[in-house]
């Protein structure tokens, strides 16, 4: 794995992209971002429709002791977030992340970092990748939460959980939205990757 600071954007001038080359087709970039906040918005509803509705089914005794949950707690937690988030996207790359090909890019001035693959994998495996984090921080923590009471669980942790859950599923959006996007334009023997800053695809070699 590479650790790139301040990775600049690929060059325009390179050569054409060979025949065996579909452009994935996206929405405008305006486009695109609206809809992953919209897409980022509807996500959370579901996770705790759920367990509104598990908890009006399976009523129980709640571990609620008068205590607040600081305001400053959401920090940490979005700290947390997007660590793991960004983790679970590396280590679905081909090789686990280790591969010369995944890169871990940091962007100091902007508080940012993400991670990127320079070549192709396949599509069941980019899916994968893509909705790791919706399923290791969403999915998971709902499942979680269901079977807490068996737990006893302290309710300040209960009550990060939720926010944990709220916050990836309001940045899963993007990810969502590409994974359907990918999926219905993409054959199951096909392979995904970048070619000059743009999705593409091709069969498999």
């Amino acid at each position: 794995m590479k650790l790139r600071i301040n990775p600049k954007p690929q060059s325009s001038h390179v050569q054409a992209a060979p025949p065996d080359i579909q452009f994935i087709q996206q929405p405008k970039k305006r486009v695109g971002f609206t809809l992953s906040v919209i897409v980022g918005l509807i996500l959370p509803l579901i996770p705790f429709t759920i367990l509104t509705v598990e908890s009006y089914l399976f009523p129980r005794s709640s571990t609620y002791n008068g205590e607040s949950i600081p305001w400053w707690i959401i920090f940490p937690v979005l700290i947390v977030c997007i660590v793991i988030h960004e983790l679970l996207h590396l280590i679905w790359h081909p090789g686990w992340g280790l591969s010369h090909q995944s890169s871990l890019n940091i962007w100091p001035q902007k508080v940012q970092f993400g991670v990127h693959y320079d070549g192709f994998m396949s599509r069941s495996r980019w899916l994968v990748m893509r909705l790791a984090p919706l399923v290791g921080l969403t999915v998971l923590p709902t499942i979680f939460l269901m079977a807490a009471h068996f737990f006893r669980l302290p309710y300040f942790w209960q009550q990060f959980v939720n926010i944990l859950i709220l916050i990836n599923s309001l940045g899963s959006g993007g990810d969502f939205l590409a994974s359907i996007i990918v999926y219905r334009q993409v054959p199951p023997q096909g392979e995904i990757g970048i070619w000059n800053g743009r999705a593409c695809w091709r069969g498999l070699h």
